[in-house]
């Protein structure tokens, strides 16, 4: 039972690992997707988990019922050819697009914090990616579980530290700040698709971490409800000092610098963490589709493109968030689509199974 336990918090965690990246630690993508429409945003929060939970069943289950081994085999037969090319496309320039923009805001972070040239820390967390790629899934694997667990607890204490010692008095700004969609459904709706797309590559490398139907089911499910726990208790934060707080680029953080400087600092590495998983899981699943299209060994493959963040990696955080990720998540919206389709047709599949058996069962008697 323990291992199980163990094993299905494995998959739970990868998968989260994958979500939580700094634009979610930071609070900018929930402030920009779900703040913003006030009351409204607490549904899309909820919307969203639901479809975090049932994406996560469907591709998990589906890898390992089909023992599927990589994307390509998830994605084709999924959404077509055409479509599937599409998609291969977007992929790899939203996972290679986040790899540089996370190495730049780790690099960033530590060069304030310690006042290294902004070149050389980004050097140093390009480095880390490599040491992390050169293992593979499995190095990753164990990277998530260490540190998703630190990133969930850190956020969830931090988000409820701020909601019971809330004070207003903190901030003495006014700001406006525009919407990414006009109303809470679409907000969602688009900030599940473009998440997925990353989550979608990393879930279809773990067939060999999945033990059971039941570890890839319960791992699936777990990982989107932590996920939809956490958003809403930063959506509770930032529903306390909206729009206050809408010109921050980290606005999560700028609440807790002004309360208390030494949590303030605890969450800057947890930021820092977050930035680096991010790194981590999305630079694995750039690589992975570029050594299928590119002959030659991983060996070079991973420091050349580690090489090639260092001068891709200025790209404004924030910006990223609000220009970017809406136009992969509108991509990514036909993947969403066909994984749920997939859905429908697995419980269809299930639904004939079972009155196929009781027809039988009776027929015998």
């Amino acid at each position: 039972m323990f291992k199980e336990a163990k094993d299905i918090f494995k998959v739970a965690s990868i998968y989260m690992a994958t979500i939580i990246g700094a634009g979610f630690a930071s609070g900018q993508e929930i402030m920009q997707f779900f703040s913003v429409y006030y009351e409204g945003g607490f549904f899309g929060i909820l919307l969203a988990g639901v479809l975090f939970a049932v994406i996560g069943y469907i591709v998990i289950v589906k890898v390992y019922t089909e023992r599927i081994r990589n994307y390509e085999e998830f994605l084709f037969p999924t959404v077509g050819w055409v479509i599937g090319w599409i998609m291969e496309i977007t992929v790899s320039l939203f996972m290679g697009s986040v790899l540089c923009i996370m190495v730049a805001g780790a690099g960033s972070i530590i060069s304030d914090k310690t006042g290294m040239p902004y070149q050389y820390a980004v050097l140093l967390i390009a480095i880390l990616c490599m040491i992390s790629f050169l293992t593979d899934i499995k190095g990753i694997i164990v990277l998530s579980s260490f540190i998703t667990p630190v990133l969930v607890l850190g956020i969830i204490g931090v988000g409820f530290y701020i909601i019971v010692s809330k004070d207003m008095s903190v901030f003495n700004m006014d700001s406006v700040f525009g919407t990414i969609t006009h109303n809470w459904f679409v907000s969602s709706i688009l900030y599940v698709s473009y998440n997925s797309i990353c989550a979608v590559v990393v879930m279809c490398s773990l067939l060999p971490h999945l033990k059971s139907k039941r570890v890839a089911a319960a791992g699936g499910i777990l990982g989107g409800v932590m996920l939809c726990f956490m958003a809403v208790i930063l959506n509770i934060v930032l529903h306390i000092f909206y729009p206050n707080i809408a010109s921050q680029d980290m606005p999560v953080l700028s609440i807790i610098d002004r309360y208390n400087s030494i949590v303030g600092e605890f969450y800057t590495i947890l930021m820092l963490m977050a930035m680096f998983i991010s790194a981590v899981t999305s630079g694995y699943g750039f690589i992975e589709r570029i050594s299928t299209k590119v002959k030659g060994s991983k060996k070079i493959i991973i420091p050349v493109i580690c090489g090639f963040t260092i001068p891709f990696s200025n790209m404004g955080f924030s910006k990223l968030i609000s220009l970017v990720y809406p136009v992969f998540g509108y991509v990514g919206m036909f993947m969403v689509f066909a994984i749920l389709l997939q859905g429908i047709n697995m419980l269809n599949s299930a639904k004939n199974h079972r009155n196929h058996v009781f027809i039988e069962e009776n027929s015998s008697v």
